[in-house]
């Protein structure tokens, strides 16, 4: 086996995702309570003493608010930033914190993980990509926009679970107020459908058997609305590419399917 990928839960209440070559089991991100981690860790047949490490990709409470109850019993290590760590306020044993920086990879039993830079509100966001015997798979969420960078990291996945944050419609004539919705539409914020269908129709380079689309907003968007905007996209590039790439949608209340590669 190369790689498993299990999206926990994303969204705006928690996102945490189990990445695992059959051995080494990895979270990134504990965005959910400890209790709720591990009770999803347990619908997929795994108890919480099976996490060899977990890995943060900035402070934001909805990807690391559970992380210290759930390590508290839990002799893990716990990969973050240096200013991660600060911006969060959260409490680990020293022993236990493995510093990480981006463009710089690091190991963890064999799995690779190149953490890169992304634009977004936080102390020291990053995304990752995450590589084992030849399967490449991307985690990139709660990014404003799409950079070059973003692009070239995921060329070449089999795997990219992407933010479709917000429809603009729907966010701009929907409940937030103003500051907000002019935060989530910075380039600072969120992705939008519409920046994700972009990225697919012109700069994707079709390799991923699936684009897991995750973090959907559930005041400003609609899972069918963020599909059909891929889907459309994907259509677009389908007699350029002759890509079999499958949309999906990983939510904040489900745990995904496990796709395995």
């Amino acid at each position: 086996m190369g790689l498993e990928i299990t999206v926990l839960g994303s969204g705006s209440s928690g996102n945490a995702t189990l990445v695992s070559d059959g051995e080494t089991r990895i979270l990134v991100d504990v965005g959910l309570s400890g209790r709720e981690t591990a009770r999803r860790l347990r619908e997929c047949g795994l108890e919480p003493g099976c996490i060899s490490a977990i890995v943060i990709s900035h402070e934001h409470g909805d990807h690391c608010r559970g992380l210290a109850p759930f390590v508290k019993n839990l002799g893990v290590p716990v990969f973050i930033s240096a200013s991660a760590l600060a911006a969060s306020e959260i409490e680990l044993e020293p022993r236990r914190v493995q510093r990480i920086q981006s463009g710089v990879p690091f190991d963890i039993n064999g799995i690779l993980f190149t953490p890169f830079d992304i634009p977004h509100d936080a102390a020291d966001p990053m995304a990752l990509t995450i590589e084992r015997r030849g399967v490449k798979a991307g985690i990139v969420v709660d990014l404003g926009y799409i950079s070059n960078l973003v692009v070239e990291r995921l060329r070449g996945c089999d795997c990219i679970v992407l933010e479709s944050n917000h429809d603009l419609q729907m966010l701009r004539v929907g409940p937030y107020p103003w500051a907000l919705k002019q935060r989530v539409m910075s380039r600072r914020g969120h992705l939008s459908n519409e920046s994700v269908a972009r990225y697919l129709a012109n700069e994707f380079d079709g390799r991923a058997r699936h684009v897991v689309l995750a973090h959907l907003s559930k005041k400003n968007n609609l899972p069918d609305l963020a599909l059909e905007s891929a889907r459309r996209a994907l259509e677009e590039r389908s007699m350029l590419l002759c890509n079999q790439t499958r949309l999906e949608m990983a939510g904040p209340d489900t745990v995904s399917k496990t796709y395995s590669y």
